[in-house]
């Protein structure tokens, strides 16, 4: 190895563990911890074409369900009636869902008409929906394909229908930004390598985009089937897949500025690449936050 790769080498090393260093610290003090930290199924719901006064709630098939539901506060005659209709309701082994300890199991009515059941929440479920004045109305079956299901029921039509498509801008957004970010964040370090130049480019650009859509693919599809603590053993598995694999692409195809291959230097460049970007993109993400989060209190005081 020659004397200019030998610096690189010790210079990468030393980056490399002054990063592991510094990211353990600085998350371990950036971090709170929780006791409840795993992420719970929900149902947002808005109704449209809704009574003007009513309670809404959720509706599943369970034989010999029995429930024991009291106001919560004093209810005038209309009230009460719409109240017993609610939580007497059974039709074919239908009947009001009511097994959550924690938050709400109906609604009453709101002017916005939206409402988020949350916390253990059926997979399968109707949306029953009684008006002050005695209309009872039912919508159709369906199951939760999202972990956090975002619901529209239109009383008019009669349909109830999950809007899987919900907040895929920000999933496309998200990845988007991921993959800008690790190509500045590698690019920086292409550059520390010794090993920026035109020849370089094209694979340096297409190793990271085939690398990020794999990686991004697996934390969408965690995040969109609610496994987000799963990501905390998924995602690492990934970005250890990512770095070999990189690694090997860059081997044998990485010139140096004399058009030589040093296939030892570009295979570590992979690994440290890798963990230079995330370590920078954890960092630069908590120091995002804690500066949104000042300016927040700021504004709010």
């Amino acid at each position: 190895m020659c004397p200019e790769s030998e610096k690189h080498m010790k210079r990468a090393k030393r980056i490399v563990l002054s990063i592991f260093l510094m990211m353990t610290a600085f998350l371990m003090s950036s971090f709170p911890s929780h006791a409840d930290i795993g992420p719970k199924p929900s149902i947002s719901l808005e109704i449209k074409n809704a009574p003007n006064d009513y309670y809404v709630g959720l509706l599943v098939d369970r034989d010999g369900y029995i429930n024991n539901l009291e106001p919560d506060d004093e209810l005038n005659v209309d009230e009460l009636k719409a109240f017993e209709t609610l939580t007497g309701y059974e039709e074919d082994g239908w009947r009001l869902f009511t097994d959550n300890p924690v938050t709400s199991v109906y609604f009453k009515s709101n002017d916005e008409h939206k409402y988020d059941f949350t916390y253990m929440v059926p997979s399968t479920f109707k949306i029953i929906v009684v008006s002050y004045d005695g209309q009872v109305y039912v919508s159709n079956e369906i199951k939760r394909e999202k972990f956090n299901a975002e619901c529209t029921y239109d009383i008019e039509s009669g349909e109830l229908k999950e809007n899987v498509l919900a907040g895929a801008g920000g999933y496309v957004l998200f990845a988007v930004i991921c993959y800008l970010a690790t190509i500045i964040l590698e690019g920086l370090a292409l550059l520390i390598f010794g090993l920026f130049n035109k020849k370089n480019i094209p694979c340096f650009i297409g190793a990271n985009t085939i690398t990020q859509l794999f990686l991004n693919a697996v934390i969408i599809y965690l995040h969109y089937h609610g496994g987000q603590l799963f990501m905390i053993f998924v995602v690492p598995v990934a970005e250890i897949l990512i770095m070999i694999i990189e690694g090997l692409i860059y081997r044998k195809r990485l010139v140096n500025k004399n058009d030589e291959v040093n296939t030892k230097k570009n295979f570590f460049f992979g690994i440290f690449a890798n963990i230079f970007s995330i370590a920078m993109g954890l960092i630069l993400l908590v120091l995002g936050l804690k500066i949104a989060g000042f300016i927040a209190g700021l504004v709010l005081d």
